[in-house]
């Protein structure tokens, strides 16, 4: 149920629950999101069908609270974090340890009794190969098990730093056309799950006035604005014709890079994708 809610600051925040944003997923995690293009050397169009894959999500609450003695690392997960990895549970301690490190130089920025706390509520990770994933909206079905408050958080509740990472893996097109190979991108998009917007802390993407003025208005449909992307085989004039749609991706590009780093996070998809980045002069 999408509606607003109001802040402290006695400002609304408008808000989704994230139960609604995966049901959102579910008809293109069953039969795929058409996406037409026009191939080099052809007249006609195709239509390529995508299906959504959980890549990564990270959720943090953004409440304001009491910052008491110190605890170690192992004490800090143990209270307040949920970790999943699809491969294993070995990645968990040394993640651990860097969430442990940046809570406690957030709480020493703000002051001694009470600060900003953004705490990690859960994190997932894929590392599966493509072709042993469940589509997104499956995905989340099955997480939302050990978790379930994946289906009824609101946005409004969840601090800047929470994000989504989805994979975007074409499963055929019509008509077939055999020959085009560089028709065959691959690409992660990133996006906010938070709708603080008002008081958002340095962590998280900041809204650009086509963010704020889509996700501000009292609709019952919200946008997910995409802030960051990664792209594999992205070689075909016909997903940048242009000069300025290729800045755009090599722009979209950087952020993801650069949000993961800010955030210190091992992002799998990320990496392999990054590994084979073609550069923006031979597209």
């Amino acid at each position: 149920m999408n509606g607003w809610r109001q802040s402290d600051a006695d400002d609304s925040w408008p808000f989704f629950n994230l139960g609604d944003l995966w049901e959102a997923f579910r008809e293109c995690s069953a039969y795929g999101t058409a996406v037409p293009l026009v191939p080099n050397g052809c007249s006609d169009g195709v239509v390529q069908y995508y299906v959504p894959y959980l890549s990564a999500i990270q959720l943090y609450s953004g409440f304001r609270r009491h910052v008491g003695p110190s605890r170690t690392g192992a004490e800090e997960s143990d209270s307040d974090m949920e970790h999943e990895t699809s491969s294993s549970m070995n990645a968990f301690s040394a993640h651990e340890t860097s969430e442990s490190s940046s809570g406690s130089e957030a709480s020493s920025d703000e002051g001694e009794s009470g600060s900003c706390h953004e705490q990690l509520l859960f994190e997932f990770l894929e590392s599966e190969s493509p072709y042993q994933r469940e589509p997104l909206a499956d995905k989340i079905c099955s997480l939302a098990k050990r978790f379930p408050e994946l289906q009824t958080l609101k946005s409004c509740d969840l601090s800047p730093a929470s994000w989504i990472s989805v994979a975007w893996y074409p499963i055929y097109r019509i008509p077939t056309v055999p020959t085009q190979h560089d028709l065959d991108a691959c690409f992660l998009t990133y996006h906010s799950l938070s709708t603080q917007f008002a008081g958002a802390s340095s962590h998280g993407p900041k809204p650009t006035a086509t963010t704020a003025t889509a996700c501000a208005a009292p609709v019952t449909a919200m946008c997910l604005p995409t802030f960051a992307m990664a792209s594999y085989k992205l070689k075909s004039a016909a997903w940048t014709p242009g000069w300025r749609d290729r800045q755009l991706a090599a722009s979209l590009a950087q952020a993801a890079d650069a949000w993961l780093r800010l955030l210190r996070v091992d992002h799998p998809d990320h990496r392999f994708f990054a590994a084979r980045r073609v550069p923006s002069r031979r597209w």
